[in-house]
């Protein structure tokens, strides 16, 4: 049996490592506001925003995962026709291919 809760809570765990992430670029660069500290290495902000990149595209993964056994198996059995049902998959298909471009 799916459990929510557990994913949930494995999901803003991971939402508050990448919160840090974002946070430590965000007061590098506020570090070097007038652009003259000789200590940032440029390439190793480029390396954390990489890192983020990586990190959001795992979440983007585990959430879908997340919600397609989580709640739209459910909403699929709770639909009242075939058609509502392929409607469900069908907007969540719809977001995933957006999401790949």
């Amino acid at each position: 049996m799916y459990q929510c809760d557990i994913e949930n809570k494995k999901l803003i765990n991971r939402i508050n490592r990448i919160q840090g992430q974002v946070n430590s670029v965000k007061k590098k660069l506020e570090d070097d506001i007038d652009c003259k500290d000789e200590h940032l290495d440029p390439y190793e902000v480029i390396r954390q925003l990489t890192a983020i990149k990586g990190a959001v595209n795992g979440m983007i993964n585990s959430y879908v995962e997340h919600f397609a056994k989580g709640h739209l198996v459910k909403e699929i059995q709770e639909a009242k026709t075939q058609a509502d049902a392929m409607a469900k998959m069908d907007e969540l298909v719809n977001i995933m291919k957006s999401y790949s471009k």
